[in-house]
């Protein structure tokens, strides 16, 4: 029997409504209209697990789980129970708590690090670091993968990117780009601003694996030139190992950043690092301040703690990091069966780690398509399959929602094919592709 397509007419409604209030609609631009097909769920009322209930009574399941962070499940008993607990003790005081020192002590011992600052969002995080690592060198500019599109919406970032409106002139120089995987390019930028770079950034993994040696030359050329090393670990963390990318690959920065999943969708970021260069935020020693480091009435506050303390307790007591890579091992194959039934391995491509599988989609050209990739999306979603390309595989998606997908992954591969054997998806998409989130123009 086939599966009635859902109906997405009240979310349509609540769309228009919700952008005269919220610029662009959402308080990130990756949940905004834009990067949506035109039939896809928003006024989002609940969710559960991996499942998901908008305005328009729809259940989906979720791949997207909250931008990456929902790293257990939506409304996850043991984290949910942490942080009723926290709520009915009082959430925020005036002088640091046990819980602050509690989870420190937690996340410190696990990560192998000295010492921590928390705060409530990944660009508070990635922003200090930046400033610490030119308060510790007495320099100025920041080297970032070209590859990797968002690190923070501050200034000393959004600047490089085509959404830098706003931003002085003169601060835009201060970043710098080279080319993952790409050793050599780092090098280059070495060589033109001697003594000049304060620090490089950067996701250690997403979807491409690090070549050889890759990462160990990162780590080499910061040594030698007294620049900061810096990983991003916002979506890394809690996937690909425990704590994350870093033990996988053997690497230790100099400074980590954290976010996202290490609170199950609760708002909570961490900056950890080596003493030597945290302590310039601190309070010792005595005589001129060194550096004003992270400064949030919220950075302490209970509730985002609790749900902290309480996931990476769930993900190391449960082995959560080898369930999900179990899970998305056998997701990616079960996709690659299906794009060889239907013969599209030209115009579709299963690929990443199995902890955070990716779609690549592309046209009659076999080029990556917005158009195209668009279609996909709807497709899943008229069958009740929340998915933006990503799959983000938590220990909640379990066996039957695995075959769901795939079974609606299977009946949107027809209407893909037929489109590609159209030459285009007019008659096929409602409403217009998505566009890049970082652009000149709406």
């Amino acid at each position: 029997m086939k599966k009635m397509r859902l109906s997405f007419s009240k979310s349509r409604t609540f769309t228009k409504e919700i952008e005269k209030m919220i610029p662009g609609g959402a308080h990130t631009y990756s949940r905004g209209r834009d990067q949506f097909p035109l039939n896809s769920p928003s006024g989002i009322a609940r969710g559960k697990g991996v499942h998901v209930w908008d305005i328009d009574g729809n259940c989906l399941i979720d791949w997207t789980m909250g931008l990456l962070s929902v790293s257990l499940g939506h409304a996850f008993d043991p984290v949910t129970r942490a942080v009723q607990q926290a709520i009915e003790d009082g959430v925020n005081f005036q002088r640091p708590t046990q819980l602050e020192m509690e989870t420190a002590r937690q996340w410190l011992d696990i990560t192998g690090h000295d010492m921590i600052k928390y705060a409530r969002h990944g660009s508070s995080v990635t922003t200090a670091a930046i400033k610490l690592s030119r308060g510790y060198t007495g320099r100025g500019r920041v080297a970032v993968p070209r590859q990797q599109p968002f690190f923070s919406f501050d200034d000393w970032f959004i600047g490089s990117t085509a959404c830098d409106r706003g931003i002085p002139e003169d601060l835009k120089k201060y970043t710098l780009h080279f080319d993952y995987n790409d050793l050599a390019s780092l090098a280059e930028l070495f060589a033109l601003y001697p003594d000049d770079i304060a620090a490089v950034i950067l996701e250690p993994v997403k979807f491409a694996p690090p070549n050889d040696g890759f990462l160990e030359g990162v780590r080499e050329l910061c040594t030698r030139h007294g620049a900061v090393l810096i990983f991003d670990e916002m979506i890394c963390g809690l996937k690909f190992g425990f704590p994350g990318a870093q033990t996988r690959f053997g690497i230790q920065p100099d400074i980590s950043t954290w976010g996202k999943g290490i609170g199950n969708g609760f708002p909570i970021a961490a900056l950890t690092g080596k003493a030597e260069i945290m302590r310039l935020g601190g309070l010792e020693p005595e005589g001129e301040r060194k550096l004003f480091l992270l400064s949030s009435t919220h950075g302490g506050e209970s509730v985002g703690l609790s749900a902290h303390k309480a996931t990476v307790a769930y993900v190391r007591d449960n082995n959560v990091v080898s369930t999900i890579w179990e899970t998305g091992a056998k997701l990616q194959a079960s996709i690659a069966s299906i794009i060889e039934k239907h013969k599209l391995g030209d115009y579709l491509e299963i690929t990443g780690y199995p902890c955070l599988p990716l779609l690549v989609m592309k046209d009659f050209e076999s080029k990556p398509s917005a158009a195209f990739g668009t279609l996909m999306m709807q497709e899943m979603i008229a069958q009740g399959i929340l998915f933006q390309g990503v799959f983000m595989v938590t220990p909640s998606h379990q066996a039957e929602q695995v075959a769901e997908t795939l079974t609606a992954f299977d009946a949107a591969c027809v209407v893909y094919k037929a489109a590609l054997e159209a030459k285009t998806t007019d008659g096929f998409l409602e409403g217009e592709p998505t566009k890049p989130v970082f652009r000149k123009f709406n």
